[in-house]
């Protein structure tokens, strides 16, 4: 696969992990120096709401998410709908990729429902032999996440 094919794999696998609670998996897309900044948006701008440095923090971050809902998920809960994905390679051989993306959930009777959306900004790097993110920014428009 080429370099960005080998990204848009790493990405749906970033997303599969999340939808799935694969704390393992999630190990091998981030590198050691890994930082996460996410927003939520709307009409006024946008307000930054956690910012997380370092693979361990920010897979902490998304654990400590899955401990807030552990009482009512179970597998296809809630799931991220990746699209308008744009990859472009950029300096020092990284790959940066933009992308949108839907959070679709059942509610309390069972029924479909769009949480909200979002878009991703992403730089991944070659590290290790494994194409990484290492740096993530995510915009969320309507979906407000549990927080501790």
């Amino acid at each position: 696969m080429s370099p960005v094919e080998q990204v848009l794999a790493q990405l749906g696998r970033q997303k599969w992990a999340v939808d799935t609670r694969d704390a393992a998996a999630l190990k091998s897309l981030y590198t050691a120096d890994s930082v996460q900044v996410i927003y939520q948006a709307g009409p006024d701008g946008r307000t930054e709401i956690a910012r997380s440095r370092g693979r361990d923090e920010i897979i902490g971050a998304i654990t400590a998410g899955w401990a807030r809902t552990a009482a009512t998920w179970y597998p296809g809960a809630m799931i991220h709908q990746i699209g308008s994905v744009v990859p472009e390679p950029t300096a020092g051989g990284r790959i940066r990729c933009r992308s949108y993306a839907s959070f679709l959930a059942l509610d309390a009777d069972g029924v479909p429902v769009l949480k909200g959306y979002g878009s991703y900004d992403d730089i991944w790097t070659l590290d290790e032999g494994e194409w990484r993110l290492a740096y993530r920014e995510t915009v969320m428009y309507g979906h407000q996440p549990s927080h501790g």
